[in-house]
């Protein structure tokens, strides 16, 4: 469906990054979760593992190893690369088992997610792990592309805007985490959708009105 305006706002936020692995489409939702904050209650009590070694992802470790009697966390770089304050609490963590250099290969399952199968890159080995819960927590993307032929995003995929939220594209404004503002918070997005509204407002109310009153005429 078509629509016609001389303004438009963008707010389109972004989408978790995808491991792009066998079972990951098929067990969304049931074991495969993108959001810990949101989903760790429910896999309490059982083993879990943890894609991502950034701050995103030991906060999730943070959170699920207080309530899983085992917890991987796996990370396809040699290094973890979150704050060193995460990297403590994890480490000193007897629970945890982190996997550096490792790339998830697989998940497994039947009605709900039973495992996954993982690669160390250094000897190319595979191993199988039985989890019930895999937390994918490798950054999100934004939604983006359906404007990257109006405006040039920046080389994370976001749309660059002014402090009144304007892209830079006559009527074409933007707000949220689809943009290059840095905070990315609920509350921060929220003012930004203020500011593009009035950014758009007040470029509408300066565009130059045409009235055609033959169609009315003809009804009448």
């Amino acid at each position: 469906e078509s629509y016609t305006a001389r303004a438009v706002i963008v707010a389109a936020g972004k989408s978790p990054r995808l491991l792009d692995v066998p079972g990951e489409k098929e067990f969304t939702g049931r074991g495969v979760t993108y959001c810990s904050t949101c989903d760790a209650p429910l896999f309490a009590g059982m083993d879990v593992a943890v894609v991502g070694g950034g701050n995103s992802g030991l906060d999730a470790v943070v959170q699920l190893m207080r309530i899983c009697p085992k917890v991987y966390l796996i990370e396809i770089t040699p290094t973890l690369r979150a704050d060193e304050v995460l990297q403590e609490k994890v480490r000193s963590a007897k629970n945890v088992e982190i996997m550096t250099r490792t790339a998830v290969r697989e998940i497994h399952g039947d009605n709900f997610v039973t495992g996954i199968t993982v690669e160390n890159l250094e000897t190319r080995t595979l191993r199988t792990i039985d989890v019930k819960g895999v937390f994918v927590e490798i950054g999100l993307v934004p939604n983006a592309d359906f404007v990257k032929e109006l405006v040039a995003l920046n080389r994370y995929g976001e749309i660059p805007v002014d402090c009144g939220a304007w892209t830079g594209v006559p009527g074409l404004y933007a707000a949220g985490d689809v943009t290059d503002v840095p905070e990315k918070q609920i509350i921060c997005a929220a003012g930004d959708g203020a500011k593009a509204a009035l950014g758009a407002y007040s470029y509408l109310v300066r565009l130059p009105v045409s009235l055609d009153w033959s169609d009315q005429r003809t009804k009448q």
